[in-house]
């Protein structure tokens, strides 16, 4: 009766006005931050609790919250007086205040039985005023209860905290694992045995914390402040040719690696006389016409016999005395029938045997390139003594011109009068001259008073001209038209014009 009432009267306060709730804005912000389930050795109503913390700079007033729980709980917290909670506060409320028989735990508040978290799941929810300050749910599917472990909430950090887990340090009778009314501890997140508060610097990786194995990855892994040190190599490098002397060196995330020397090749590619590939074979593989390195060898063309060595540039191997060798005997291509510069090919460059031209005009002859006497090239073919030049459209004296001396294709004309006719000069069909291609008219009457040349005589309208006649028609007379069909043409053209641009 005496807890109904007191129920009902803290409801009441704030509408009376006999208690001051706390000024909403901002909240107070009052955290739940640890809570006991099932403590060992004794039973839930004896040794449950639970915690809560201030974390604002300002007191809290807890008189008039209420604590509940999905399963039933419900407690108004101080019913009767104020409950201060300073800033960085601890209060620890349980069930029973005895700290023999609740597992050796003080307790700063007691609800009696009115809050019985659930074995193995349930929500704890702190209000005012009906609001939720603040709550927490557990059970399998968030985090599980586990007999003699509270489930705590880890330190905040830059005012964030960063979950829960249960609690790793002993209290009371050392049975039971919490730090009720303390700073809870931190969360070994990664299950490595270590948290942050106990020097794990990488809660969220198993593989690093105090004592943890150093390995060569640019990471603390023993969190002794230190990377990479004292770690022993895990591969070995290759010792032979160019590479003696190479141990490994660690180079942090990148992991151990062999520095080996300019030069060092997985594969061998150069032939240089040292073993790049450090197999402990000088240039293996290298061959010239599978040939090993130090057999004879024949060159092309005139380079002759040598040995077989690395070429000069350390591409390959070739015969000694090719030119990419250190014996080199070619020389600059010549035409003598011999492939001087070693390249396979024979006077390249000289076009032997190619088709060609010897002289001009009438006297030019097909032949082919040959090498001469003076190690170049000639054209063998047999030329033409030149003739004299005559016109027939051939160059006959092989000088690169045609007719020259004869003005062919030149403007001509044939006739007098009326019966002259213009061409232009071409060769005589003998070839001895240029003749006038034109045909001249033909010579007609002379018609007097006309001022023609009419029987091509080169005189105009002589004496024995003949007058022209008349032609026949319906008038005679003139046949320019009169002054009036004139007049009456002008007119009709003037006409036509104005109605053109009326349009």
């Amino acid at each position: 009766m005496t807890r109904l009432i007191f129920t009902i009267a803290v409801l009441l306060l704030p509408l009376l006005g006999w208690a001051k709730s706390p000024d909403p804005s901002p909240w107070p912000r009052v955290v739940i931050t640890e809570f006991m389930v099932l403590p060992d050795g004794i039973s839930p109503e004896a040794g449950q609790w639970i915690e809560l913390s201030n974390f604002n700079e300002e007191p809290v007033n807890l008189q008039g919250m209420v604590l509940t729980t999905a399963s039933g709980g419900f407690h108004p917290i101080s019913a009767r007086k104020e409950l201060i909670l300073e800033p960085g506060g601890i209060v620890v409320l349980g069930q029973l205040d005895d700290f023999k028989q609740n597992g050796g735990i003080k307790l700063d508040y007691v609800y009696e039985d009115d809050i019985l978290l659930g074995r193995e799941s349930d929500e704890i929810q702190l209000k005012l005023d009906g609001t939720v300050v603040d709550l927490v749910s557990y059970g399998p599917d968030l985090i599980s209860v586990e007999v003699g472990k509270s489930i705590s909430l880890e330190p905040y950090i830059d005012g964030i905290p960063k979950g829960w887990c249960l609690a790793r340090k002993t209290y009371g009778e050392d049975r039971n694992f919490g730090t009720p009314g303390e700073a809870n501890n931190y969360c070994d997140n990664d299950n490595d045995g270590w948290a942050e508060d106990e020097g794990d610097c990488d809660d969220y990786n198993p593989k690093i914390g105090p004592g943890m194995p150093e390995y060569c990855n640019g990471i603390d892994d023993n969190c002794n402040g230190l990377t990479d040190e004292d770690v022993e190599p895990t591969i070995s490098c290759l010792d032979k040719g160019i590479c003696a002397g190479t141990v490994p060196t660690c180079q942090g995330a990148a992991g151990w690696i062999c520095p080996y020397p300019e030069g060092y090749e997985e594969v061998e590619v150069t032939c240089d006389g040292i073993d790049n590939d450090c197999n402990g074979i000088v240039d293996d593989n290298h061959t010239f016409e599978g040939l090993a390195l130090g057999a004879g060898c024949v060159s092309l063309g005139n380079c002759g016999k040598g040995v077989v060595t690395c070429k000069v540039d350390g591409t390959g191997a070739t015969c000694s005395t090719m030119p990419d060798g250190p014996d080199a005997k070619d020389s600059e291509e010549i035409c003598d029938g011999i492939d001087n510069d070693c390249d396979g090919e024979t006077d390249e460059g000289f076009n032997v045997g190619e088709a060609c031209v010897e002289g001009l005009g009438a006297c030019a002859q097909i032949g082919v390139f040959a090498c001469d006497k003076e190690l170049g090239q000639i054209c063998l073919a047999q030329v033409i003594e030149p003739s004299e030049e005559i016109c027939d459209g051939i160059d006959n004296d092989c000088d690169g011109q045609v007719d020259e001396g004869f003005e062919v294709g030149v403007e001509c004309s044939i006739g007098e009068g009326a019966c002259r006719a213009f061409g232009k000069t071409r060769c005589s069909d003998d070839g001895s001259s240029v003749i006038c291609e034109a045909k001249p008219g033909t010579p007609e009457p002379e018609i007097c008073d006309d001022g023609i040349d009419n029987d091509c005589d080169g005189q105009t309208d002589e004496e024995d001209c003949v007058k022209a006649k008349k032609s026949a028609g319906c008038n005679s007379g003139p046949t320019m038209a009169s002054p009036f069909v004139l007049f009456l043409f002008a007119t009709l053209i003037i006409w036509v014009r104005r109605l053109a641009k009326a349009s």
